[in-house]
Parts: C-alpha cells; structure tokens; sequence
C-alpha cells in the first residue's frame, strides 16, 4: 500500500485531491542539506533537515517556508512524505552515532500529524527525530495550557529553534516542553555586540539551562563570536563556521570540523 494511501485511509477527509491553488509547486523539486549543530569539543550533536525548492528549468531556489506557505494541504504531504523517506533512509546513522535529526514544521503540519494515527506512528518510530517549532507558533504564550502544543510535547521531542526572537513569552519554555532550545541567531548576534554581553549571557543560561537538555548557541557566522560564547555554559554551537551540507555528503558532517583544536572550539 503506498504512503499516501495509507494515510488516506485513516485521515481522508485531510488529503482528499483537490485542484492545486499554485501549479507552479510542480515545477519544482526538493532539494535536502543537513545544518550541523557541533559541540564545543567538535562532536556531531544534531543536523536540521533543510528542504528547499529547487526550479526544474531557472536558477531558482526558495526557501521551504516561504514556498509552503502558498500551497495547499496536498502539495505539504508531499514535501512530508519526501522528508520521512528522507530520515528513514538515514536513520541507522543518525542512531549508530548519537545524532538527533530535527525536522520543522508548522501548526498546520502538526495538526497533521496529530490527526493521523498512521503518521503519528511512523514519526514516533523514529527515535533520532526532533520536531522544531518557534516562538511564532499559535498561542505559544498559553505553553502547557496550549492543548495542541502540549500533545506535541506529549508524543515528540522537541527544539524552540529561536528563543530570544520577542515573538512570544518564555512561559512554553518554562513548562518544560523542550529537549532543546536555541537561542535566536540575530538575538545573540545583536546581544554579543554590547558591552554588557556576559550578564546577558549568564542571566539567559542560569534560567534556561534547568529547562531544556541541550541549550544551543545559533548565529555562530564569526571566530570572534566563538571566542566569547565559549565561557558559558551552551551545549552546542550553529552557525555559518559550520556550513550545511547536501544529503550525499551528510556522513562527512561526523568528521571534526575547521575551528576546532584539540577537542575543543
């Protein structure tokens, strides 16, 4: 039986076919990278799996947010069912070497996803996945006491993959919803700019730490913004240093990357 009607058995009234608000989306294929998220030691903590569009005849890439967001509920399984084929395949790697796979989505994925059993299933069989959100997600100020949110929390691990952005409260944060925070790229980015970045630095990380398991210091596009994150306390670093890599090359992401000596960033 295929993927998609496995899920439409259980779940039709979600993927009935329906004429394509944007033909456009088939002139496009998914293109998949693998962001890297290091230790201060060099060691492959989790990859982001990225997927953009890439255009079959322009030179023309778009981003998975922005393209998605012009689709309709039949073109986003499709991009689903790639990215699953796409963890499944990897998935004995990420396990044999202890890396996390973080997938993002959105709240009309996650509504998806909480609405299919046959989805829900295959997801949770997944032990390496992370499912990613951020602070724009519907009523993310509500945290626990956010039904949709808390039954994510409930069944999948998951990554805030910009606190710190202003977009919301920290109460979802708070209630313990998250096996992994990351601090936002261009809040870190500004905070590290001021004199007073290691108050601001220590204050976040006494707070967050007891929340989250890891807590991740995106933005990290510098050697000198390395050099100053390294006294606190951040389990792992993301940045522009590290640079994603196509789905071929992602066993190479194993290997201890540029900007590391003797163990250590």
């Amino acid at each position: 039986m295929s993927f998609f009607l496995s899920i439409g058995c259980a779940n039709c009234h979600f993927f009935m076919a329906k004429k394509m608000k944007n033909p456009v989306f088939a002139d496009y294929f998914i293109h998949t990278a693998f962001n890297p998220v290091y230790a201060f030691n060099g060691q492959l903590l989790a990859v982001d799996l990225l997927s953009s569009f890439l255009h079959r005849s322009l030179n023309v890439a778009v981003p998975q947010d922005i393209l998605l967001a012009q689709v309709d509920s039949e073109q986003r399984l499709q991009t689903l069912q790639k990215q699953i084929s796409v963890i499944e395949s990897h998935h004995d790697f990420f396990l044999q070497n202890n890396i996390a796979v973080i997938l993002s989505i959105d709240h009309e994925i996650a509504q998806l996803l909480l609405s299919s059993d046959f989805l829900l299933h295959k997801l949770r069989s997944f032990s390496a996945l992370e499912l990613s959100i951020g602070e724009n997600f519907p009523d993310f100020k509500s945290g626990k006491d956010n039904a949709l949110l808390s039954t994510l929390s409930n069944n999948f691990k998951l990554t805030l993959h910009n606190f710190g952005s202003g977009k919301a409260p920290a109460k979802a944060v708070y209630d313990n919803l998250f096996t992994r925070i990351k601090l936002d790229k261009y809040f870190l980015q500004q905070t590290l700019k001021r004199a007073s970045y290691s108050a601001v630095l220590n204050a976040i990380t006494a707070q967050i730490s007891d929340h989250c398991q890891q807590l991740i210091a995106q933005g990290m596009d510098e050697v000198n913004m390395l050099e100053k994150i390294t006294p606190f306390p951040f389990s792992g670093l993301q940045g522009a240093l590290f640079p994603p890599v196509p789905e071929s090359e992602l066993t190479t992401l194993t290997e201890t990357p540029d900007g590391f000596s003797d163990g250590q960033c």
